[in-house]
């Protein structure tokens, strides 16, 4: 069976990806496939994450096997998708910044035969432009000057600055 994914980041409501990908693929082939669709580089760490309806992450799938048993992480290379994804609406967070602690949202929306013609995994769709794939300082600072960051222009400025400039 092949799954349906579609694919948001909470960066852009405009951004969109459909991605759809055999049951059977690994995280891994899921992972490169995000990235392809996504203009991403392959040189960040990332993790998949399965999560529950309210997006908590649950069960860690890693691009690297931290080789040992005890740290609860499963490896991309060996797992593939239909091991914790089998149902409608189930969810990952595709976690591809983890020091800005930003990721991309994953809902399994179909399932559906394999069509004999078509290669997958393959992008179907594709709306808006993907999150910046890593923040440089100067990408922070300007996120944060246009309130990105939920910083208020209260916090900005004192009451003083604010008399003055005449808010």
């Amino acid at each position: 069976m092949i799954y349906k994914f579609r694919i948001i980041s909470d960066e852009n409501e405009l951004f969109s990806r459909t991605i759809e990908i055999s049951e059977d693929d690994t995280f891994l082939n899921f992972h490169k496939a995000i990235l392809k669709a996504c203009d991403f580089k392959d040189s960040e760490m990332t993790s998949f994450f399965v999560s529950n309806d309210e997006w908590d992450k649950e069960q860690e799938i890693t691009l690297f096997d931290m080789g040992a048993e005890d740290t609860g992480t499963i490896p991309m290379q060996k797992t593939k998708l239909n091991e914790f994804i089998s149902n409608k609406e189930d969810k990952l967070i595709y976690q591809f910044d983890f020091f800005g602690d930003r990721a991309l949202f994953c809902t399994l929306v179909d399932i559906h035969p394999k069509e004999a013609k078509k290669k997958y995994p393959a992008c179907t769709h594709s709306t808006g432009n993907p999150p910046l794939q890593k923040m440089d300082d100067n990408d922070e600072d300007l996120a944060e000057m246009f309130g990105e960051t939920g910083i208020d222009d209260d916090d900005l400025f004192s009451n003083e600055d604010r008399d003055e400039l005449g808010f």
